[in-house]
């Protein structure tokens, strides 16, 4: 029963995005100064999840800076370098390793005229869950028995090119789904981005506004029903009788990035000069979502002849009563490049620490040149 506790306890995590859950036992009481918190007021927050194993060592600094089809998840605009057919896959389990939560993700990249065109897949599961009623909250009520699982999932479709030869602009659609058997909410919204390499010092700057669409409400049979039952006096009702839930309308978690890259050591234009074997990248990036408070990250990238990567991030969770100390939302990974049948092969992993969630573990793989 417990683990079966500890399991729905993180998985409503997940879909509030976390940042407002108190700790164990604490009472929170509002008071007069407090901001009015928009937690959980937005559906399929699966979406504001870090994806891939580069970001996540990186704190999710990382608007600026990726290429290829891992910018599908962060930047769109990065795709604009892709020369050749390009692909990713991430595995991510969060809050340790018996939650049985997971958040998988796939991309392909591939030049298309003067730009790019990118497709990605999201998909987020909670794991197996005892279904519970009010009538047996232990589980096993013989009118809805065995297990049930909540299921996020997004397909997106994002065109990048270049506007000059340094300030690349991206656009893209979506779809979303996310809910559980007998009741799904279905989303479609679109992204915009753009990233701008200044020339100067190694510097670049980017933004992304992301999951920007219509409202819309959960349905299917848990929403929508008929029941029979007695009417008060005994005698029965003579037929089933129509139930609506009346479920609130709700958006896409939208969100706005914005950083500033700079490579501190490595290429030409690289602030402290260019170096053939060493290479340091350091990125502050600030995320607003309309459900959250702003959260600002830090990641620093070090590269060895550009093939071995150590990496050092830090994301910072603001919301107001939160249990986070800073020690949460450290994260720490590296990778490395394999050259395999003239392409290179990317086999990058993270770990961050989520405090009484445990932990996040990632594994990504990229191929392409």
């Amino acid at each position: 029963m417990r683990h079966h506790i500890i399991r729905l306890a993180t998985a409503a995590f997940a879909l509030l995005s976390g940042a407002s859950l108190a700790a164990q036992g604490t009472i929170i009481v509002p008071e007069a100064t407090d901001r009015t918190s928009r937690v959980g007021t937005r559906g399929a927050n699966f979406l504001e999840i870090a994806v891939g194993a580069r970001a996540t060592a990186l704190g999710s600094a990382v608007v600026s800076q990726l290429d290829g089809p891992e910018a599908m998840f962060w930047n769109p605009a990065g795709i604009v370098t892709s020369q050749d057919i390009s692909a990713v896959v991430s595995y991510m389990q969060l809050y340790g390793a018996s939650s049985g939560i997971t958040n998988t993700a796939a991309a392909l990249t591939t030049p298309l005229g003067q730009g790019a065109i990118g497709l990605a897949f999201t998909q987020f599961t909670s794991g197996s869950i005892d279904r519970t009623t009010e009538v047996a909250p232990d589980g096993d009520d013989p009118a809805f028995p065995g297990q049930f699982s909540y299921t996020g999932s997004a397909l997106a479709l994002q065109y990048a090119r270049n506007i000059t030869d340094r300030l690349a602009a991206s656009a893209g659609l979506r779809v979303v789904q996310e809910g559980i058997d007998f009741a799904q909410n279905t989303y479609f919204g679109f992204d915009l981005a753009t990233r701008f390499r200044t020339g100067l010092y190694g510097l670049s700057v980017a933004a992304a506004i992301t999951n920007i669409g219509p409202s819309n409400r959960f349905t299917g049979s848990g929403i929508t029903r008929r029941v029979s039952a007695p009417r008060e006096n005994g005698f029965a009702t003579g037929g089933s009788i129509p139930v609506q839930f009346n479920t609130r309308q709700v958006q896409l978690p939208t969100g706005f990035r914005v950083g500033i890259e700079s490579h501190l050591i490595g290429d030409a234009e690289a602030l402290f000069g260019a170096n053939k074997v060493h290479a340091l990248v350091g990125e502050l990036d600030f995320f607003d979502a309309i459900d959250t408070d702003v959260q600002p990250s830090l990641g620093f990238e070090y590269g060895y002849k550009s093939n071995y990567f150590l990496r050092l991030g830090k994301r910072w969770f603001n919301e107001q009563h939160a249990p986070w100390k800073f020690s949460d939302g450290l994260s720490f990974g590296g990778g490395v490049k394999i050259p395999v049948l003239g392409r290179k092969l990317t086999l990058d992993y993270a770990y961050t620490t989520m405090g009484e969630l445990q932990n996040n573990q990632v594994l990504s793989f990229v191929i392409g040149r």
